[in-house]
């Protein structure tokens, strides 16, 4: 009987031939392409968030100063005169 052998992960490495250790490979990698496809997923659900809260909640008021809308109203009415 061989000793088990590790990965540096701590997972077990079969190092049986056959059929088993052909196909490990192409199931690893479906696991990592589902990660990949959640964390995108995820990252730009994020991101719609950021800016959809950013959007509903800007007040232009504080984008300035406080009395900036203020400002921008005389401005306009010294171009309308």
């Amino acid at each position: 009987m061989r000793p088990a052998i590790f990965d540096p992960f701590g997972e077990r490495l079969d190092l049986r031939p056959g059929q088993e250790g052909a196909c490990a490979p192409a199931a690893r990698r479906r696991p990592v392409r589902t990660r990949r496809i959640v964390g995108i997923v995820l990252f730009w659900a994020l991101a719609a968030g950021l800016i959809t809260a950013r959007g509903a909640f800007f007040d232009p008021s504080t984008a300035f100063g406080p009395d900036a809308p203020a400002r921008v109203a005389a401005s306009e009415a010294a171009l309308v005169r």
